[in-house]
């Protein structure tokens, strides 16, 4: 637990879209992506890169994508909730 991401992220650069999905089956996609994926301690994503794959382009994406990410705890703090409900909704998936 506590090793992937809480939803969907989408990072931008230049002409390259970098997206970042999350899922439960270990981490596939873009090498480049997932070598950052995995140091930044994420096991449990599939990433894919679209456009200009230059390598700069698909990093600067991929960090802009990571930095929109909120933790089930800053979710449940925005919205008022506790976070044992919140866990429960994203096991369902409503």
């Amino acid at each position: 637990q506590n090793d992937g991401i809480t939803r969907d992220l989408v990072g931008k650069q230049n002409s390259c879209i970098a997206k970042v999905m999350s899922r439960d089956n270990g981490l596939h996609g873009n090498p480049l992506m997932r070598e950052i994926l995995k140091r930044f301690g994420i096991t449990n994503a599939s990433c894919k890169a679209h456009g200009n794959r230059n390598p700069f382009n698909v990093v600067r994406a991929t960090f802009k994508a990571l930095m929109t990410h909120e933790s089930l705890e800053d979710i449940a703090l925005k919205r008022g909730k506790r976070i044992l409900s919140l866990d429960r909704a994203m096991r369902m998936q409503v």
